[in-house]
């Protein structure tokens, strides 16, 4: 699988990811990073302990996270959950949650598959 393999499957913007991080070493370091990454996990543990406060964080910084690394689904999908979360005065929607759920899901294995056809 190719980095732009993986970008397609991921619904991410490669051109947009070569552009700001120049090298495609650089864009394969950062995007396997990700997967060390506990935005994710701490957005989870949030919305499990229904802490609204914690919950916009964890959201936003996994929209600047995916952002960051041109993974367009997953940071459009934490943009709409961090602003659901932003005026803080209700827990997450679950429907929105459940849709960075599954984008994050498809980055994880779509960046297990390319890393294992590294290998």
């Amino acid at each position: 699988m190719t980095l732009q393999e993986l970008y397609l499957k991921i619904n991410g913007n490669f051109a947009e990811a070569q552009g700001r991080l120049m090298k495609d070493s650089f864009i394969e370091k950062f995007a396997l990073m990700y997967l060390k990454d506990d935005s994710f996990i701490n957005l989870q543990a949030a919305v499990d302990a229904e802490n609204i406060a914690d919950s916009f964080r964890a959201a936003h910084t996994l929209k600047g996270v995916a952002a960051n690394l041109a993974f367009t689904e997953l940071q459009l999908a934490a943009t709409n959950l961090t602003e659901q979360l932003r005026p803080q005065t209700e827990t997450a929607n679950m429907e929105l949650y459940t849709i960075v759920k599954a984008a994050h899901e498809k980055v994880v294995n779509a960046l297990n598959e390319y890393s294992a056809s590294k290998s």
